[in-house]
């Protein structure tokens, strides 16, 4: 089965002919396929796109029309796409093609427009420098594509040519024109300045006054404690367990995937968060609750750990780069290793080594999205819900702030003070006058 990549076909569509309204609707539904190969660990074939149209025109319950509408843009998308790498354009009403056979690759999430490949010798040298700092995947992906969206904007052709102007015009066209949320503004300034400074050493001095994009304050959605159980009623085994787990202990979604074993001290009913947001370290609750249900999910988990240590193919789990040069055969240490480990063998996007990941961050937040809708709430349940709904809840229980404050990792108390909007009784048990009347 032929897996296409396709990474500039936002820019392509853009500059194509179709009319702007065309143009919209297929862009939509492109970045909407794109997000659901992601969440499902799987790529860009006919196949993929065949079972995303029939997923989604169970789940919006489409008309017709509608559904055609998505399979002209995915047939653009297709055909263009193959056009543009050489191949031979596919009918989208061809007969399905046989499976692919060989281990899954644990960068199915970045197909698309996100997977992380030099094009050119300029993003060859900002991966270069980038890996040289040891700097996260997902920092490598953002930070590429601000950079492919910069120079297409600006129009120049080499990073060496940044310039302050430059730079302004495009933060100004992010808040003007794509009205993006100031975090995002604020990611792309990063990662301008950090190519522009350390890899093409342009000094770029005073940058001036750009329009700021709009810092929206959004309310979290948090779960009662009682819509809480419904919710976890919806789950069961090794999703159950890992959202338990979030909830329990307040983790972001990274920080649960990529927790290991060592990281569990039973003993002290405490976790440890590893380089959490902003290269951190951080201790959490570990329930008693979960104690006997997570030592069980160990012994399978060691299980399938001896397995891969009889294979010669498979290399150890991947480690910091620092830890990897000192102690080449700590990735196939048992303390080393992941606690929600992938159920299939993938290849590593950077190294090349087959190797057993941890579960994709994608496929759990789909899990817990699936479940809240199964468990009936109205509220938009995400992974991120749970962490949420933890400091809510511990808050309403009469936690001090700062004890959630240094659980939840955050540096300054003022994100904290959030969740007092959203507890039971904020503002100090304050009734609505209508309930006194």
């Amino acid at each position: 089965m032929n897996t296409l990549h396709f990474p500039r076909w936002a820019e392509i569509l853009a500059d194509s002919n179709l009319p702007a309204r065309e143009r919209n609707g297929f862009r939509v539904t492109i970045r909407w396929y794109l997000g659901w190969c992601r969440q499902h660990s799987t790529t860009c074939t006919v196949a993929s796109a065949r079972d995303f149209i029939e997923w989604a025109r169970a789940e919006k319950s489409a008309q017709e029309w509608k559904v055609d509408r998505w399979k002209a843009a995915i047939r653009w998308f297709f055909i263009t796409g193959k056009a543009q790498t050489g191949h031979e354009k596919t009918n989208f009403g061809d007969k399905p093609e046989e499976p692919e056979s060989g281990p899954a690759r644990w960068d199915a999430s970045l197909v698309g427009e996100e997977r992380i490949q030099a094009e050119t010798e300029n993003e060859r040298k900002i991966l270069e420098v980038m890996r040289r700092r040891g700097m996260a995947l997902k920092t490598e992906r953002s930070y590429l594509r601000h950079f492919r969206d910069f120079m297409k904007h600006s129009r120049i052709g080499s990073g060496l040519a940044i310039t302050a102007p430059d730079l302004k015009s495009y933060l100004n066209f992010l808040a003007m024109e794509r009205a993006v949320a100031a975090a995002t503004q604020k990611q792309a300034l990063n990662a301008l300045v950090f190519v522009a400074r350390r890899v093409f050493e342009v000094e770029l001095g005073d940058i001036g006054d750009f329009v700021k994009a709009k810092n929206r304050k959004r309310i979290p959605v948090v779960m009662s404690k009682g819509e809480t159980k419904l919710f976890f009623n919806a789950l069961k085994g090794d999703r159950l367990r890992m959202a338990q787990l979030q909830y329990a202990a307040g983790l972001r979604v990274s920080e649960l995937t990529r927790l290991r074993v060592q990281d569990l001290d039973f003993e002290r009913n405490q976790l440890t968060v590893r380089c959490g947001k902003g290269g951190k370290d951080r201790l959490c609750p570990l329930p008693e609750s979960l104690k006997i249900a997570l030592r069980a999910h160990l012994e399978a988990v060691r299980n399938t750990f001896e397995a891969d240590l009889s294979r010669d193919d498979l290399a150890g789990v991947h480690l910091p780069e620092a830890l990897a040069r000192r102690h080449s055969n700590a990735g196939k240490d048992w303390r080393w290793q992941w606690i929600w480990p992938s159920r299939e063998i993938s290849k590593d996007p950077r190294s090349g080594l087959m190797r057993r990941h941890h579960v994709l961050d994608g496929t759990y937040q789909s899990a817990v999205s699936e479940a809240g809708k199964r468990a009936g709430l109205t509220k938009r349940i995400t992974s991120h819900t749970l962490r949420h709904s933890f400091a809510t809840h511990l808050l309403e229980d009469g936690v001090d702030i700062r004890t959630v404050q240094d659980l939840l990792g955050h540096k300054n108390i003022e994100t904290t003070q959030i969740y007092l909007h959203v507890m039971r009784k904020p503002g100090a048990g304050v009734r609505s006058p209508l309930d006194v009347l």
